[in-house]
């Protein structure tokens, strides 16, 4: 049976934490990324299986630190979710760092201090990759160490971490819905996003929704997935 109904998004609630980890693990799965991080089947559902003691944690800390939108289609409440982060900028990026092109400057807007234990633990934190990767930590610490020099440092912008949809609610706008949601936020702000496209797919969709090429194509080594950094300037006049 196809799905049906109208496509929604809003902003995920403490309440969803259960829902949206449900997804979360269903959707990734078969993402190119996790995929060449935990190479084996087996291990990779076991692994992500385990994520899900860790669901009242983790989606309160985004929702402390940054912005969690979740997708639903008829029934099916929460089918695809988004993880944004707002970055501030960095003056002075590291020396080794290849020049990359860099958008117009904007001043990030200020949302006031963040409340003590609210942080969602860092992605590149060593002793959270460990925790949540075991034995294939290296293999995702590897990722991080080619993918975070390729981020644009001088500038503010809104980076979409990972948008998912579990395999049934795919190609019916849940992702597309989704990126417009936050869009129109970020083009409101006079703020540019940042992503790193995993698939050919999921680049496609990015350029249908204005987002560009940012530098070179970055290649995971073993046959790994090519990674595209990708940018969406703010529109002019905001």
């Amino acid at each position: 049976m196809q799905p049906t109904g109208t496509v929604t998004v809003r902003q995920a609630r403490r309440q969803d934490a259960r829902e949206v980890m449900l997804a979360l693990t269903r959707a990734c799965l078969d993402e190119p990324v996790l995929r060449w991080v935990i190479p084996d089947e087996s291990a990779r559902r076991a692994r992500v299986a385990a994520w899900a003691r860790w669901a009242d944690e983790w989606v309160g800390g985004m929702l402390g630190s940054g912005v969690l939108l979740v997708a639903g289609r008829g029934s099916a409440t929460v089918a695809g979710l988004s993880q944004w982060q707002l970055v501030t900028a960095d003056p002075a990026p590291p020396a080794h760092t290849p020049a990359q092109p860099e958008p117009p400057a904007h001043q990030a807007p200020d949302h006031g201090p963040e409340q003590p234990g609210s942080a969602a633990p860092h992605a590149e934190d060593p002793a959270l990759i460990e925790l949540v990767y075991g034995e294939y930590a290296p293999r995702m610490a590897l990722v991080n160490e080619l993918i975070h020099p390729r981020r644009p440092r001088s500038r503010a912008y809104w980076h979409l971490q990972q948008m998912v949809v579990v395999p049934e609610q795919r190609g019916h706008g849940l992702g597309g819905a989704m990126l417009r949601h936050q869009l129109d936020q970020a083009d409101a702000a006079g703020i540019g996003t940042y992503l790193e496209a995993s698939s050919p797919r999921s680049q496609a969709l990015y350029e249908r929704h204005g987002f560009r090429p940012h530098g070179e194509p970055i290649r995971l080594p073993d046959d790994g997935p090519v990674l595209q950094p990708m940018w969406r300037a703010a529109p002019t006049g905001t």
